[in-house]
């Protein structure tokens, strides 16, 4: 009889390991590895400190346990076959993953904490999660019925954006899940995720993806709009002044250490970069990058802050005037970045590696720079966008909301798939901007083949 059978029968020690991994679930979620505690996890289970380590070995053998656990139970295949038409495919499957993780609201809330969009979706946790979300993904596309797209249409790629879809709802019910974890609600998931809510959004955003946004050959006819690029970069300077101290007179020597950082991160990443091997590099004294970056740290987030303002003048220098059209404003942004990155390799891939991996020393700093910069992007976006192209029943709010939901998740996907190329995906960019293209066609003209007059 093995260790793990016995317990099973001895009184009560089962209840004790479960009641451990129920703690840590809560503590890993509320605080991360770094910040959580064996003894905070002991006090809430009401066991002695030392049957965790009895049971799991070590802190990172608990953390394990705890990610197996919090995956068995929110990537657990179901029963049921999903619908064959990729529509109702679409409004069952999101309402499954909805009710699943309101059965399972800790574990849910533990997912947030590690590949919740905004998180490190390179670290090794994440990666985890990943392998359980493409076995989901596979389970969406397998027996998906393409025959109810309409002809032309790539049937694989459309099945594709309905996924995208479906994954969007999930990253914000686990951004709403983390929001509420932090207000002290731990008990369930926000309302508007409930299953009913759900299934409303989903049947909303499916009908749009039959349709189309857009009225059949109709496009934008408004005139070009002005970029007002400054709360834009304005974030940046929240990340780490682009600048040294206004008192102190412009100094060389700062830049070239800036240069040197740059170089450095981009080649090794943080841990393996050093303060002394930065002044080496810039041919500065030790003690010169401390007197004008203080830290280490800091002198990570000016190096990010001063790469993402660089290839943010490169782009916005390139804008002649946004089109008036919603799906050509959002071609022409993705062909002028992908353009810059390929131009700007080194730049490209140390604001790529901050964003898919911060160090702990700037995560915190650069989460927020995210979260600031893309809602900073969306309102550039949709400056001054035409919406007299939208078909007459619909409301441009859902029809905004699902473009959103589709770009946002697919630049978390790429997010992860670039930043794990040792290049960081540099061959890969032109390839991003045709996928791109091919999705926001679907979006205007709809999936479905036209509806009849009875219809």
């Amino acid at each position: 009889m093995t260790h793990e059978s016995s317990e099973t029968q001895v009184g009560g020690r089962r209840p004790r390991r479960e009641a451990i991994l129920a703690a840590a679930l809560e503590e890993f979620a509320r605080r991360g590895y770094k910040g959580a505690s064996t003894n905070r996890v002991a006090e809430a289970a009401q066991v002695a400190k030392g049957l965790i380590f009895r049971h799991f070995g070590s802190k990172e053998g608990l953390f394990d346990a705890a990610l197996e656990r919090a995956c068995e139970r929110l990537f657990s295949p179901e029963d049921e076959a999903l619908p064959r038409d990729p529509f109702a495919r679409l409004e069952e499957f999101v309402v499954r993953r909805a009710a699943r993780l309101a059965a399972h609201p800790a574990e849910a809330r533990f997912v947030a904490r590690f590949r919740g969009r905004l998180r490190a979706v390179l670290s090794p946790a994440a990666r985890r999660i990943d392998e359980y979300y493409d076995r989901l993904r596979a389970r969406f596309r397998n027996g998906a019925d393409t025959r109810a797209f309409r002809p032309g249409i790539d049937g694989q790629a459309a099945v594709e954006l309905l996924l995208l879809v479906a994954e969007g709802f999930e990253r914000q019910a686990l951004e709403a899940l983390a929001a509420a974890a932090a207000d002290g609600e731990t008990e369930s998931v926000p309302a508007a995720f409930s299953p009913e809510p759900v299934r409303e959004r989903a049947r909303a955003l499916a009908h749009l993806l039959r349709r189309g946004i857009y009225r059949p050959g109709a496009r934008a006819s408004a005139p070009a709009v002005s970029v007002n690029a400054a709360p834009f970069l304005a974030a940046l300077e929240r990340l780490a002044p682009l600048e040294g101290p206004a008192s102190e007179p412009a100094d060389q020597r700062r830049q070239r250490i800036l240069q040197a950082a740059q170089q450095l991160f981009a080649e090794r990443d943080y841990d393996g970069v050093s303060v002394e091997a930065v002044a080496e590099r810039a041919g500065v004294a030790k003690s010169l990058v401390f007197h004008h970056f203080g830290s280490k740290g800091e002198l990570y987030l000016a190096a990010v802050a001063d790469a993402a303002a660089r290839i943010s003048a490169i782009l916005f220098e390139r804008e002649t005037g946004t089109e008036p059209d919603l799906f050509q404003r959002l071609l022409s942004w993705t062909q002028r970045k992908m353009a810059v990155f390929q131009e700007q390799p080194l730049l490209y891939g140390l604001v790529l590696s901050a964003v898919a991996r911060p160090p702990d020393a700037a995560q915190e700093a650069v989460r927020q720079y995210v979260a600031e910069g893309t809602r900073q992007g969306w309102e550039i976006i949709m400056d001054g966008v035409d919406m007299t192209p939208f078909r007459p029943d619909v409301d441009p709010a859902r029809a905004v909301e699902l473009v959103m939901l589709v770009v946002d998740t697919l630049g978390d996907r790429l997010l992860a798939e670039l930043g794990s190329h040792p290049d960081k995906g540099v061959n890969l960019l032109p390839g991003i901007t045709e996928q791109a293209a091919r999705y926001f066609a679907m979006l205007r003209d709809g999936l479905a083949p036209p509806a009849t007059p009875r219809e």
